[in-house]
């Protein structure tokens, strides 16, 4: 599932409205950031509260032990949350009472630390009586720059995670409002850091098998959150690109891909077109999209796009190109994808 971030200095109701129109679940917010404005949350919150309960979005508050103090209310009453209306709980550093887990899973949807968790804690838990199988681990983002977490360390942090059957979120950057202070992108992967919401979004699904995706700054293009959105529903991929005039009505197709997948190119499963006439053929970087032509005889108007750079052929017309954002999706395109071409605007 998808889920948004939203922060009260930042709350824009319509984007809210939009994202939850694009196919976005759930809400992420943080009842603990110092430099929120927190005198507003008492107005704030149960406005919020309210919308996200019209939308059918599920809010997630995260909390530590200075929530208390910033929104309010006494210090470990978890009854008022309930009552302001959340159904989940963003547990972050300082809540190790299994005692009190377990009694908040009762009332709450329980999220954890995934950065911090350990296979000795869930281990550990499960012992206290916690119900491991209820319980969601969410990784951190990283505001500053560098601070993020390693791919392949998130990688087998993950995967040690689905092995024991257990659902994990992670958060991807937005694309067109970071989050204050540092304005520097909210992934939980560093390499993220920069990249289009979407392509942070198919990595972090595809290769380590992540559940949830949150964009974790203020906001991301409802595009974006669409394109995930499809990605998450049946592997769907839109991929922006560039096609020649002749070639336009291959926009906005649903093409499959070849279960037989080359390790250079990838294979469309579209008509082919006998005869098709030898014209644009020009060196083949990655992202290239060929149709071969009638030198290529019955593979005439075959349809493919190039994962790596690839020479001059005849046979082979260039009819366009993957939008460079873009190109690094083709390395996770598989036999079950099934590719969108749209429009570059």
């Amino acid at each position: 599932m998808l889920g948004i971030s939203v922060y009260f200095r930042d709350l824009n109701e319509d984007y809210l409205t939009n994202a939850a129109k694009a196919g976005a679940k759930y809400v992420f917010t943080s009842l603990q950031i110092p430099e929120e404005d927190h005198s507003q949350f008492k107005q704030k919150l149960p406005k919020l509260v309210n919308q996200c309960q019209t939308l059918g979005l599920e809010l997630i508050p995260d909390i530590s032990p200075v929530t208390w103090q910033m929104i309010g209310i006494k210090e470990g009453d978890f009854q008022a949350l309930k009552e302001e209306g959340f159904t989940a709980l963003r547990l972050d550093d300082g809540f190790d009472d299994f005692d009190l887990v377990k009694k908040l899973q009762q009332d709450f949807t329980i999220l954890l630390n995934a950065s911090v968790v350990t296979p000795k804690y869930l281990d550990e838990a499960r012992e206290a009586g916690v119900d491991i199988n209820q319980i969601v681990l969410t990784y951190n983002f990283y505001p500053h720059t560098d601070t993020g977490m390693g791919w392949d360390a998130f990688k087998r942090k993950n995967w040690l995670f689905k092995d024991l059957g257990l659902k994990t979120q992670a958060f991807v950057p937005g694309d067109v409002l970071k989050r204050f202070p540092l304005y520097e992108g909210l992934p939980t992967v560093e390499q993220h850091r920069g990249l289009l919401p979407y392509v942070a979004a198919v990595e972090l699904i595809h290769e380590a098998n992540v559940d949830d995706v949150f964009i974790g700054d203020s906001e991301a293009s409802i595009k974006q959150l669409k394109y995930i959105v499809d990605y998450q529903k049946d592997k769907t991929m839109n991929l922006e690109c560039h096609l020649l005039p002749a070639y336009q009505d291959l926009y906005d197709q649903v093409i499959e891909v070849r279960k037989d997948i080359p390790e250079k190119i990838i294979r469309l499963n579209h008509k082919r077109v006998p005869d098709t006439a030898i014209d644009h053929t020009l060196t083949r970087k990655k992202g290239t999209i060929v149709m071969q032509n009638k030198l290529a005889q019955r593979y005439s108007g075959e349809l493919s796009l190039t994962k790596v750079d690839l020479p001059f052929e005849a046979r082979s017309n260039v009819i366009g190109f993957i939008a460079p954002e873009f190109v690094d999706l083709l390395n996770y395109i598989d036999a079950d994808t099934k590719i969108i071409l749209r429009k570059m605007m």
